[in-house]
């Protein structure tokens, strides 16, 4: 009996920490994040960096050290980029909730500014050529955090001053997928992702479809050169001995509209950045792909797709030493959680044996099932909520059977011991 009570405290404990902690790939990770950007002179890059789990962003010079610019603190710091004259970068400050907001460093070592509140979702940006305005796209925070079918607003384009005033929204598409911000060398085009390719007209407020990718289907990250005659993103190419779709990189001369592959590694590709003076990318290759944590590697690439080489930056010291925290997450987990399921359960079974009543443990998992199943009957409204009720259904149901299949042999063994 003192067995089943430690199991059933252990089970309990097990279950109330993966409940009630954040027990996401990125927890604990340490690596590069999904960006990077190149300095109009070619210099440095900017990138976030993940340190036991918190984003923070540095600027790294090319073939030397890193220097951490915009710190964690309280919230993550993702995606920087260049301000046009290099003096600075854009950046997105990502909270406990996931909601992040828009800001702005005028230069390194200075205070940032912020350009958008917390009432809103900013997924991505983009800064003008001459500096005085930032389009963003975006969508109500409330909609982000809320269930699926029941959020009104989608994602549109915005643009905010460089002060942080003068808010403007600039469509009202409520779309679903809108990504891949460029402005146009000139200022006057903003060019995104939606179903396909688009191109906005900031003179005349109207949307129309962008030419020159020379080919169809779902790109991701497309990225203009700075002088526009070239447009970088990746796609599908093909699948892996794994039958995983690897995503390469592609570039297309927005003239001649011919498009090239330029990378092949079997792997998936994103974040491509374009060097100002030199016909090279720079991009991100994820070798471990679909697995989470993502562990990315920067490498560089010439127009013609050979010359590949590593992108040369120190990464950043990280203060990771023995970390308590990440042995007991990797510790609890579903196979974990099984495990002591089975074993307190086997146990009851086990000691109800011996009066004969080996099946009503068995019972007692199936009435649990059963109290989950009708559980996401009752939360349809809730998508998430259903899925998540559904899945623990189905693990149930699988601990069930396995019961009761012990169960029953158990019953049989002691029959035949007591013959």
């Amino acid at each position: 009996m003192t067995a089943i009570i430690i199991g059933v405290i252990l089970f309990a404990a097990a279950v109330i920490y993966s409940v009630t902690t954040d027990n996401g790939p990125y927890r604990h990770h340490t690596g590069l994040g999904e960006s990077i950007d190149i300095s109009p002179d070619d210099d440095q890059v900017a990138f976030s960096y993940y340190d036991d789990g918190r984003e923070s962003i540095y600027l790294g010079d090319i073939g030397g050290g890193t220097e951490e610019i915009v710190p964690t603190e309280e919230v993550d710091q993702t995606h920087p980029q260049f301000t046009p004259d290099g003096e600075g970068l854009i950046y997105l400050s990502r909270s406990e909730e996931g909601v992040q907001t828009l800001h702005l460093l005028p230069e390194i070592g200075g205070e940032p500014i912020q350009l958008t509140d917390a009432d809103t979702h900013v997924f991505e940006a983009a800064m003008s050529p001459d500096e005085e305005m930032v389009y963003y796209i975006a969508m109500p925070s409330e909609d982000l955090l809320a269930a699926p079918d029941s959020t009104e607003n989608g994602r549109d384009l915005h643009r905010v001053s460089r002060e942080g005033d003068a808010h403007e929204k600039l469509t009202d598409k409520d779309a679903f997928e809108m990504r891949g911000l460029n402005v146009s060398r000139d200022g006057e085009t903003l060019h995104f992702m939606e179903e396909s390719m688009r191109s906005y007209d900031l003179e005349t407020k109207e949307t129309h479809p962008y030419v020159g990718i020379g080919r169809p289907g779902y790109i991701g990250v497309p990225t203009l050169s700075p002088d526009g005659a070239s447009l970088a993103y990746t796609a599908q190419a093909g699948e892996s001995d794994k039958g995983t779709y690897i995503y390469e990189l592609f570039l297309t001369d927005m003239e001649t509209e011919e498009t090239e592959q330029l990378t092949n590694q079997d792997a998936s590709v994103t974040a491509p950045a374009f060097f100002n003076d030199a016909d090279r990318l720079a991009f991100l290759v994820q070798k471990d792909w679909p697995a989470e944590p993502a562990v990315y590697e920067m490498q560089t690439i010439s127009y013609e797709g050979d010359d590949m080489a590593p992108l040369e930056v120190e990464m950043p010291e990280t203060s990771r030493g023995v970390d308590f925290g990440a042995m007991v997450d990797k510790a609890i987990n579903t196979t974990t959680l099984t495990l002591l399921y089975l074993l307190t359960f086997g146990l009851a079974i086990v000691y109800a044996e011996r009066h004969g009543r080996a099946l009503i443990p068995v019972a007692a998992s199936a009435l649990l099932a059963a109290l989950a199943i009708v559980t996401m009957f009752l939360g349809l409204s809730d998508p998430w909520r259903t899925i998540g009720m559904m899945m623990l259904s189905v693990w149930l149901l699988g601990c069930t059977g396995a019961l009761l299949v012990f169960a029953l042999l158990y019953r049989r063994m002691k029959r035949y011991r007591r013959n």
